[in-house]
């Protein structure tokens, strides 16, 4: 009936106009559900336990890189821009390990838990640096917060860190086996010269100590092969293996070296430096190496 309805070019152009409108829509519901999908992958990864894509692995790394501490590393910056050195501490172990639900202690042993001896030697090395003035030093953990090694790494290459420390204790059922190793930067990595130079620094003043050296000088190459079993080359061997060492020498994007100061389960290692009295002789040990490794006095 003439009159009424819409005409017929009225209608072509209200279809016209609305579908992009709904495609709009249906693409946004698509790059909605592909970013939720991504997402997932990664918490399904994480939760299954199975290792993630190289990308899904670049993107966590990312997400950890920026993830907290910034105002502390900040802080470090501003010295450094002063002209201090940058050194970071990175006490083993420590906080609420959510993927076990319990906290990440270390070894126990000798009634000790390597979580609070580590710390407490890092903490003590950390206030040395600062009372030394020429240094800028950082704790790449709290002891509260678990931090995995890859996010430690992170925190102290965000900070531009010119130094790393990483401090352990060994474990072994048998209570006899004691000794002290230093873990450098392995030889394919450009860190290596120098953190092998600072490793031998380490080696030689707690052998001073009285510190039985494991492996021919103290001073040893960690890697881990693609089943993540862990096997040692001596200082000594300069083959440019590819399999990894440890995630926090390994990324921290500074010569850096991890130190086993001794057996937690040996009574002769406890004394000489898990006590108070031996975590402070440690802690200044450490402190004279770096002097040392600058070429400072």
């Amino acid at each position: 009936m003439a009159g009424t309805g819409t005409p017929p070019r009225e209608k072509a152009r209200v279809y016209r106009t609305g579908r992009p409108d709904k495609l709009c829509s249906l693409l946004f519901a698509v790059a909605a559900l592909i970013l939720c999908a991504g997402i997932g992958a990664v918490l399904w990864h994480e939760w299954q336990g199975t290792r993630p894509t190289a990308a899904e692995q670049a993107e966590a790394d990312e997400i950890e890189r920026a993830d907290g501490g910034e105002e502390e590393i900040a802080a470090v910056i501003e010295e450094a821009a002063d002209g201090k050195i940058v050194v970071a501490i990175d006490p083993g172990h420590g906080g609420v390990n959510p993927s076990v639900g319990g906290e990440d202690a270390g070894s126990l042993g000798s009634g000790l838990r390597e979580a609070d001896v580590t710390l407490k030697t890092a903490t003590l090395v950390y206030d040395k640096l600062a009372r030394d003035g020429r240094f800028a030093p950082m704790l790449t953990a709290n002891g509260t917060e678990y931090l995995k090694p890859s996010r430690r790494a992170a925190r102290a290459k965000a900070a531009g860190a010119q130094l790393l420390l990483s401090i352990h204790l060994n474990y072994d059922a048998d209570s006899r086996v004691s000794g002290f190793e230093c873990c450098p930067a392995t030889p394919q990595l450009s860190t290596n010269a120098d953190s092998l130079r600072f490793a031998r620094l380490v080696a030689e003043k707690f052998g001073a100590m009285g510190m039985e050296l494991r492996g021919i000088d103290g001073v040893r190459y960690i890697y881990f092969d693609d089943n993540d079993n862990r096997y040692i080359r001596e200082s000594n061997d300069t083959t440019a293996l590819s399999d990894p060492t440890f995630t926090v020498v390994q990324k921290c994007g500074c010569p850096a070296v991890l130190v086993e100061e001794g057996f937690i389960t040996n009574a002769g290692d406890v004394a000489l430096v898990a006590t108070d009295a031996a975590c402070e002789a440690a802690a200044q040990a450490y402190y004279e190496c770096i002097l040392t490794y600058f070429d400072l006095t």
